[in-house]
């Protein structure tokens, strides 16, 4: 057998095991403000989302339709659907709507009318030191999605 076909020696192997192990542990720490800020920006893509189909809707049947938040308990819902949407509950949330669309404590809604107007509103979510608004515009209802 030459000294080509031979393989790894069981000392190799373990040099770069070690190897591996050193880079994983010097990386990993690295990841977690990143999954984090990945949380954010999906949960804001899916608010954002989840008011855009209220509002169209709101459109196509031409009768209101309402997305609710609870801003404590880190869900959200729109109205014709009998599911709740869970938010991860390391983002702090914030909803500032209308003193009238206010259901309870921690909770409220932005409601769209038939004409694709709006009540109007805004909600924040925050984390990992980013900070992403949803806005509703109360004339036109469209929804923007920000970078605070």
């Amino acid at each position: 057998m030459s000294a080509a076909s031979r393989g790894f020696t069981l000392l190799e192997m373990l040099l770069v095991l070690v190897l591996a192990a050193a880079l994983v542990t010097l990386v990993a720490p690295n990841f977690g403000p990143l999954l984090a800020r990945a949380q954010l920006y999906t949960a804001a893509r899916d608010v954002a989302s989840a008011l855009r189909y209220a509002r169209g809707q709101a459109l196509v049947r031409g009768r209101g339709a309402q997305f609710e938040l609870a801003v404590d308990e880190h869900w959200y819902r729109i109205s014709g659907r009998n599911k709740t949407y869970p938010l991860p509950a390391s983002i702090g949330l914030g909803l500032y709507t209308a003193d009238t669309e206010t259901v309870a404590e921690g909770i409220g809604r932005i409601r769209f009318f038939p004409d694709g107007s709006s009540s109007g509103g805004r909600v924040s979510l925050s984390g990992s030191g980013a900070r992403r608004e949803v806005t509703v515009n109360w004339l036109t209802g469209e929804v923007l999605l920000r970078e605070d």
